[in-house]
């Protein structure tokens, strides 16, 4: 398997999948985020971030919600952050950058960082959560998306990876099992993503450690799950954190 994944196409692993199931929930994925912006209105003209954008899909969903906002999508990797450039530039108010580091502190209103966590080592995870501490405004908002990779949604997932990749250590029957139970793997492999370090495959991701390591930083006000929001997180394939600041 190749170490170096830069040339990967966002869309065609996401809304874009040749599998019509994985494109309906990666369409549903991004919907549910939006619900936190439900109450705000059409003329708000704040600012929001969207952390990890991969192709900018969002940005242009929240631009087309929001059109007088300021919105920056900030992806890190050249290669997605050129698809990001493309997929969003017809929409004035979204601007793609590769870098924070001249972002003032609570800058943003809201914060959506979207299928991220789950590919990050340790440090790089806390740094992220660190530095997203630091952009939130003190009354904003931070909407964490991550895949629930545990239990029933672990058997469906991977026995669709099992007919698509057999073998892989997401495809492999007694990974599956170990997931199905709430004890996935422990060892997940780093590879590079153009130049960065990257946790490829989901399998071993337990949103319950990192809810923990999220507390760490912001307090979680409420939490849901998609593609189905009323069935308990347990039951769901995505699982959505909505957090703010800590309590002074």
């Amino acid at each position: 398997m190749p170490k170096d994944y830069a040339d990967v196409d966002y869309a065609s692993l996401t809304t874009g999948d040749r599998n019509p199931i994985k494109r309906h929930l990666q369409k549903l994925r991004l919907q549910h985020s939006l619900r936190a912006l439900k109450n705000v209105q059409k003329n708000f003209n704040g600012a929001i971030l969207d952390f990890g954008a991969g192709n900018g899909e969002l940005c242009k969903q929240i631009s087309l919600r929001l059109p007088h906002c300021t919105i920056v999508c900030y992806e890190p990797s050249a290669k997605l952050r050129r698809q990001a450039v493309e997929n969003t530039q017809n929409f004035p108010n979204i601007t793609v950058i590769g870098n924070l580091k001249d972002s003032p502190v609570a800058t943003f209103d809201f914060i959506f960082c979207l299928e991220v966590f789950e590919h990050l080592p340790d440090q790089p995870m806390e740094s992220a959560l660190s530095n997203l501490r630091s952009l939130l405004k003190k009354e904003g908002k931070l909407i964490i998306g991550v895949p629930n990779e545990l239990y029933l949604p672990a058997l469906l997932k991977g026995s669709l990876r099992l007919m698509r990749r057999y073998g892989e250590v997401d495809a492999r029957p007694l990974n599956i099992l170990k997931a199905f139970v709430g004890q996935p793997p422990q060892t997940r492999e780093i590879v590079a993503f153009d130049g960065l370090p990257y946790i490829l495959r989901h399998m071993g991701f337990d949103y319950r450690t990192f809810r923990k390591k999220i507390l760490n930083h912001f307090q979680i006000k409420r939490s849901y799950g998609s593609p189905l929001p009323f069935l308990p997180i347990g039951l769901n394939f995505e699982v959505y954190f909505i957090c703010q600041h800590k309590a002074e």
